[in-house]
């Protein structure tokens, strides 16, 4: 069986449909004093369940349900549980940056990999450094399959695959290759103590061309705005976006709306639900779970 947090439901039904198994029934509702109740409606004596719950806005309320659904679930009798976290909340914050600060990330892969926890499924880290904080089997899923399949349908000429920084070129080469495109560096430089960006162009010919920029995750936007606007100075004709995570935060959502981007694609990871622009364009990632579910 799945049970699903409140953070992205709308996924959760999609995979169980996908994967053909039950949606769990679960009441998560709030006490007068603002604490959660978790309640496991369905029984799972002896069964392998799967929660699913995105680390997503608001951020520390998600994981506590998270915590509470696995604690629930172990209590009434589950023989195993697989947590799918299709985004890791403080997974940007997977090293110190300034001395006295956190690696927040490993703190949050210690609580994802809870004693009941059988095995976790994630997508798309920041920084593949991340898997090795949990101290159980773990999968890292890829939204690229969806990403590609839709470019490959969508943008067939005069097409250069843009990386927004060093590191991603990783991401942007096999992208590339899938595209038969060439792919190019944006130098970018962010103040740690502003979060001000400063992007250029290191090489290479956009004049003419439909850039299509990849990235892992849009927090701000502000990575994306001064990317498009390097290329569209360089001459570029469109500049389209893919990134797997959509977290939108702050004004993100008008400020990219008003932005010389043309197209922003991004996957169901997050819920954004409220946080629609015209420009905005979501595939789902059901499939890909829903595949790595049934070889489970």
């Amino acid at each position: 069986m799945l049970f699903s947090g409140t953070s992205n439901f709308a996924l959760a039904k999609r995979i169980a449909s996908l994967a053909k198994i039950p949606l769990g029934k679960t009441e998560i509702s709030t006490f007068a004093n603002d604490e959660k109740r978790i309640w496991i409606q369905d029984g799972v004596v002896g069964k392998h369940v799967f929660i699913l719950q995105s680390f997503s806005a608001p951020v520390d309320e998600h994981i506590l349900e998270y915590l509470f659904l696995v604690d629930a679930l172990n209590r009434a009798g589950a023989r195993s549980i697989t947590a799918i976290v299709p985004w890791m909340g403080y997974s940007l914050q997977d090293k110190v940056f300034r001395p006295g600060e956190t690696i927040a990330a490993r703190v949050i892969a210690d609580l994802i990999s809870a004693q009941h926890i059988k095995r976790v499924m994630l997508m798309d880290l920041h920084s593949n450094s991340i898997a090795g904080f949990l101290s159980v089997p773990t999968t890292v899923l890829s939204a690229w399959s969806v990403f590609i399949a839709h470019a490959k349908k969508m943008y067939k000429k005069d097409v250069v695959v843009i990386s927004p920084d060093f590191g991603g070129l990783k991401r942007a080469s096999i992208f590339a290759t899938a595209l038969d495109a060439p792919f190019l560096n944006i130098d970018k430089r962010r103040d740690l103590a502003t979060g001000e960006i400063e992007a250029r162009l290191t090489s290479g010919d956009v004049h003419g061309k439909t850039c299509v920029v990849i990235d892992d995750v849009i927090n701000t936007g502000s990575t994306m705005i001064e990317s498009a606007r390097v290329l569209k100075e360089h001459g570029a004709k469109r500049v389209i976006f893919y990134a797997t995570h959509a977290l939108l935060a702050g004004d993100a959502s008008r400020n990219l709306e008003q932005s010389q981007v043309d197209e922003v694609i991004v996957s169901d990871t997050v819920s954004v639900e409220g946080k629609i622009f015209s420009k905005l364009h979501v595939l789902s990632v059901a499939p890909v779970f829903a595949a790595a579910m049934k070889a489970l």
